[in-house]
This record gives C-alpha cells, structure tokens and sequence, in this order.
C-alpha cells in the first residue's frame, strides 16, 4: 500500500502557518527535517523496507533510521520551540 504524501500546496499552507507565530530559523529547519523524511519514505516505498548490503545480507532499509530520527528531530525542535 502507497503512503500518501502531503502535496506541495498543503506544506506550503502549513509553511505560512507555523511562519505567522515561528522564526525563519526554526522554520527553515522544520523544512530540511520534512523534506529528508519524505525522501527516506519516497526511497522505502520504491526499493521496499529491506534490502541488501555490500556482503549480500538482507538488511532493514538504512532510510528507516534515517526517517525515524528526523522525526526525533522534529519533535525535540517543537517541543524546545514550544518551551521559548
């Protein structure tokens, strides 16, 4: 089953949102997180959760650490932002 991903039109709305109450800063680095963790989902969902390493061996794909810790990321941003 595809994920559903947002398009450029809802982040965009979301964007001008958080920027209205968020510094540029905050917002340029809530950007970069989005955008690597929809790059990890777009790499997943095409090559799948698994794939092979240089030995050969069957290996979780390595875009799903990358995707869970950006969005660790983007929750400790938030909640340190929040406490500003």
């Amino acid at each position: 089953m595809k994920r559903a991903t947002p398009t450029p039109s809802t982040t965009d709305l979301v964007r001008e949102q958080v920027r209205m109450r968020t510094p540029e800063t905050i917002i340029e680095a809530i950007a970069t997180i989005i955008d690597r963790r929809n790059e990890c989902k777009r790499r997943i969902d095409t090559e799948g959760i698994v794939v092979r390493d240089m030995k050969g061996s069957v290996i979780a794909h390595p875009a799903i650490k990358i995707e869970q810790d950006s969005i660790k990321m983007l929750d400790d941003l938030m909640a340190k932002h929040k406490k500003a």
